[in-house]
């Protein structure tokens, strides 16, 4: 009976443990899924899921059975958390390919997307948070390169070009824009370089390089765009004062001048100095383009050609049917006194056509002298000489012997003093130095000195260079407007870029008028007016070349003109030969030797010049 009795106490301590430990497991099933339960329908118990065929299988003990509920009821929450878990490695690690977790790691792909910004504006943002705006940005700069590329293809590079810096109207909206999309493509490269640093770490010394590499892009895009914006607002004022009212749409050259074969530009130079009484002509050329080649004929005319006439027809022909002479001396009555003349006698020359009286005159005098029609004319003052030559960075030139700087006689006949010197020797002349060499009149006379002029232009047109015009171009748009005048109106400046262009490629041909051609004391103008059509038509590329746009006085002249130009040339002005008979190297007045260089009559080259204190005296003044 004892052993019943503690067998009986024994499975009654068992049964209440395997309930307590049931219960243990109840509890922490229900805090475990308390959250999920709250918010879901009852669960049925665990024997309401089985089979009625396994009704009677149940668990031999309470502890089978507390097992049991507790595995089934805790494997679906493992399986969630451990999916839960797996999600967020999975999401760490695609963070970790974005964000670098190491202190610099991305520096190199920061440097590359935001220098790649400078060159296509908007890429940068195609990786921040701003993406739609940079497909905005870099679809905008894409068309708008397409838009200009395909007007350029169209155009011709050389006639947009021409088209635009010829338009006041767009150079000022070009301005404007120019600046607008400056501040853009800044602001767009800082923006990208500030969205792609985010969520990543960086050194000290690479946030320093960053910001250098930002202002540093910023300065290359500034730049170019401010300086682009600041030389199409110059433009634009240059061509509003500088060139007459457009006097229709912009035409190419081919169209402008289809019916022309050639033009010619009166081009002067003329001293209006504190030491002048009034103006005077100090250079005169005419240059004969041929249009289509660009080959030009330039022809320099003599100061001293004596008893200029005028156009058939005009009203200064009626005043001076034999020739322009007031006193009838020809040492007086020279081509460049009729200018003076003309500013005098305002009532006498009629209408000019807006222009100066002076200049008038003087160009009615050039065109009916050397039988060509003037097309257009540009004037230029010596300072204006001095700007352009100062420009280019001076022109390099083998002067052929010293050159007086002041000298020659006033105009009341007093002797000016010489104040300095350009030496002799290869050189770069600055624009005091080169204004004098085309100038001096010095112990030389008037040949040599439209030899030495016309080197100087084309050894000049020669050495031109656009990177120093360019960045000399504000000045000199400056000193543009205010020593030079032009009949070339806004409208037909592009043509003339054009005609720039074919003339640089073309040949340039001097022209000089000498007693070889016709005595420039008594010239004979029907031979003179044949002879120049001759020059003109050999500075062209031969027969297939129309012929210039020349006006002799009358037909009748043209036919009778002489074959042969006139003998009767002054001793003076013969060319002069050495102590053995062998003439100099100037053979005829006026024209360079072989080198291409002048000298004045009777002087050989390695002769001492007068008064020349020697090498190194340079400029004084």
């Amino acid at each position: 009976m004892l052993r019943a009795a503690g067998a009986s106490s024994a499975s009654a301590a068992g049964v209440a443990s395997a309930a307590r430990a049931h219960d243990d497991n109840a509890r922490d099933h229900s805090s475990s899924t308390q959250e999920q339960s709250s918010g879901s329908p009852s669960t049925p118990t665990a024997g309401a899921g089985r089979p009625t065929g396994t009704r009677n299988n149940r668990p031999t003990s309470a502890r089978e059975s507390a097992y049991d509920s507790s595995h089934e009821t805790g494997a679906p929450q493992r399986r969630r958390d451990r999916r839960a878990v797996e999600a967020a490695a999975t999401d760490e690690t695609s963070r970790a390919r974005r964000h670098s977790s190491r202190v610099g790691e991305a520096f190199p792909s920061l440097v590359g997307w935001t220098s790649l910004s400078t060159l296509l504006p908007g890429i940068g943002l195609l990786r921040t948070r701003f993406r739609p705006l940079g497909i905005i940005l870099l679809g905008g700069f894409v068309l708008t390169f397409l838009i200009a590329l395909l007007y350029v293809l169209i155009k011709g590079p050389i006639r947009a070009f021409g088209t635009v810096v010829s338009s006041p109207t767009m150079l000022t909206f070009l301005a404007i824009v120019l600046a607008v999309i400056g501040v853009i493509w800044i602001l767009v490269i800082v923006i990208s370089h500030f969205g792609l640093r985010k969520g990543h770490r960086y050194a000290s010394w690479q946030n320093k390089l960053a910001g250098v590499l930002v202002v540093s892009l910023a300065l290359i895009v500034g730049i170019p765009f401010g300086v682009g914006s600041v030389y199409s607002r110059v433009q634009g004022d240059t061509v509003s004062s500088l060139f007459g009212d457009s006097t229709g749409h912009s035409k190419s050259a081919e169209d402008l001048w289809a019916d022309k074969p050639y033009i010619n530009v009166f081009l002067m130079g003329r001293d209006n100095g504190d030491d002048r009484e009034g103006t005077r002509p100090d250079t005169m050329l005419v240059a004969s383009i041929d249009t289509k080649t660009g080959n030009t004929a330039l022809i320099s005319v003599p100061r001293n050609l004596a008893f200029p006439i005028f156009p058939e027809g005009s009203e200064l022909e009626e005043t001076w049917p034999d020739g322009f002479r007031p006193t009838g001396q020809a040492s007086v009555d020279l081509i460049n006194s009729v200018w003076q003349w003309g500013e005098e006698n305002k009532d006498t020359i009629g209408d000019t056509h807006g222009l100066e009286p002076g200049m008038f005159t003087t160009m009615q005098a050039v065109e009916g002298s050397l039988g060509l029609n003037l097309d257009y004319w540009a004037a230029v003052d010596m300072a204006g000489f001095e700007d352009v030559v100062d420009a280019i960075g001076g022109v390099k030139i083998d002067v052929e012997r010293p050159i007086p700087m002041g000298g020659g006689k006033s105009m009341s006949g007093v002797a000016n003093e010489i104040y300095g010197w350009v030496d002799p020797g290869p050189q770069t002349l600055k624009g005091k130095d080169a204004l004098w060499y085309v100038r001096s009149r010095e112990g030389s006379d008037n040949y040599d000195r439209m030899c030495r002029q016309q080197r100087m232009i084309k050894t000049t047109l020669d050495q031109i260079d656009p990177r120093e015009l360019a960045t000399a171009y504000p000045k000199l748009a400056n000193s543009a407007t205010q020593n030079i005048a032009t009949s070339i109106p806004q409208n037909e400046v592009p043509a003339f870029i054009e005609l720039a262009v074919a003339m640089q490629k073309g040949d340039v041909s001097t022209v000089q008028i000498n007693n070889d051609v016709t005595p420039t004391y008594d010239p004979d103008f029907d031979v003179l007016h044949k002879w120049i059509l001759g020059e003109v038509k050999g500075a062209s590329d031969g027969e297939e070349t129309a012929k210039p746009t020349n006006k002799p006085t009358t037909e009748e002249k043209k036919d009778t003109a002489e074959d042969t130009p006139s003998e009767e040339a002054p001793a003076e002005d013969q060319p002069a030969e050495e102590e053995g008979g062998e003439p100099t190297e100037t053979t005829k007045p006026g024209e360079p030797n072989a080198e291409g260089k002048c000298y004045p009559k009777g002087f050989k080259p390695g002769d001492d010049f007068p008064g020349y204190p020697g090498p190194g005296a340079g400029d004084e003044g």
